[in-house]
């Protein structure tokens, strides 16, 4: 499945999760565009794909290498 985010489609992979946290994680995505969390600021339009296991999303993101972690609740 792919989610449009500021004009880029994102494939999104859902893992003991379903289609239903899709507004979490749209409304998450939009509080964390530009602030600080661990490891400094996360910027959206580097983002290549989103992992959504559960109630968290785990960003992966062209800049960074590794994933970040965000809570869906």
């Amino acid at each position: 499945m792919r989610i449009r985010v500021n004009e880029k489609d994102i494939p999104v992979t859902f893992v003991s999760s379903d289609h239903k946290m899709i507004p979490q994680l749209i409304q998450a995505l939009k509080a964390t565009n530009g602030v600080e969390g661990q490891g400094g600021t996360f910027d959206l339009t580097a983002l290549e794909r989103i992992e959504v296991i559960g109630t968290e999303a785990y960003l992966y993101s062209k800049e960074n290498s590794g994933k970040r972690y965000l809570a869906l609740y």
